[in-house]
């Protein structure tokens, strides 16, 4: 899972965390194409070529004008859908990946993460997704421009609470000037709290941004969790993506956190998954017709 515009951060970097969408892609000797799917999200899908693993090996056969006869593909997928943890980005890249394995490795990284970000339309999502560990990035057309960052791994806590019909926010059109210069003075900090592993210094940095209000008019409960979360033990919270998912530091007591952070939702009568997850600095992994997104 990806995390990004978390705190001060928005489209400019990503961070990988320990949740993965594990893809099978097998040749087949017949035409068919079989998708097999389970875990987060199975079943929302269409079991064909409107998956977005399918898509993105699809689009990469496109590219190289070649493909195999037919294909099998399995998902187990752990990361929650539409939750602004980049599930959907991570079944394209995985697709993607797994298609180039699969004919034999033709394109290189550079390629398959230009590609990848080209058909999801999310540069971070994917960027993040491929190497891992932090990344930074900018879309320069034709061109897209990243790299890794040092970073320092430790645990955090991500709750992603069940709203019906959420619908993702899209950035107001006029940000007051000087919340705006606020979020961006934060961003070197950050950056070094993050390369040191320093959880009290980011404590400090994420409690704004610029979609977060918006984030949470659009869950019911959101400060009464974040408060029950600090009275039990949490430094802070922020969000991730568009949300739903909120993002929670903590130097220790992960578990118990954890629990309290559910049984809050749960006092509001609101379904939540609440995961503890190591940052993840190895990115997409690759072993014989399969890939790990």
């Amino acid at each position: 899972a990806t995390l990004t515009d978390f705190g001060p951060v928005y489209h400019n970097m990503g961070l990988a965390v320990g949740l993965y969408s594990h893809v099978e892609i097998a040749p087949r000797e017949d035409d068919r194409l079989i998708v097999e799917t389970e875990g987060q999200g199975a079943g929302h899908y269409a079991l064909g070529l409107r998956h977005p693993v399918v898509l993105g090996m699809m689009r990469f056969f496109q590219r190289i004008e070649q493909a195999p006869l037919g294909v099998t593909v399995r998902v187990k997928n752990e990361i929650p859908l539409n939750s602004g943890l980049g599930a959907e980005v991570a079944f394209i890249t995985a697709g993607v990946i797994g298609a180039n394995n699969l004919m034999g490795n033709l394109y290189n990284r550079t390629e398959l993460i230009e590609l990848a970000a080209e058909i999801s339309g999310e540069p971070g999502n994917a960027v993040t997704a491929i190497l891992g560990g932090l990344t930074t990035y900018v879309r320069k057309e034709p061109h897209l421009y990243y790299r890794s960052l040092p970073l320092t791994s430790f645990k955090l806590l991500i709750a992603v609470p069940r709203v019906e019909d959420y619908q993702h926010p899209k950035l107001e059109d006029n940000l007051p000037r000087r919340r705006v210069l606020d979020s961006m003075s934060r961003v070197p900090l950050l950056q070094e709290a993050l390369r040191q592993g320093d959880i009290r210094l980011l404590s400090e940095l994420i409690d704004v941004n610029l979609l977060r209000e918006a984030i949470q008019q659009r869950i019911s409960g959101f400060r009464h969790v974040a408060e029950v979360a600090r009275l039990a033990g949490a430094m802070a919270v922020t969000t991730s993506g568009g949300g739903p998912a909120m993002v929670f530091l903590t130097e220790e007591r992960h578990d118990r956190i954890a629990e309290v952070i559910e049984t809050a939702f749960g006092n509001l009568d609101i379904a939540a998954e609440v995961f503890v997850v190591p940052l993840d600095t190895q990115g997409i992994v690759i072993s014989m017709m399969q890939t790990r997104s």
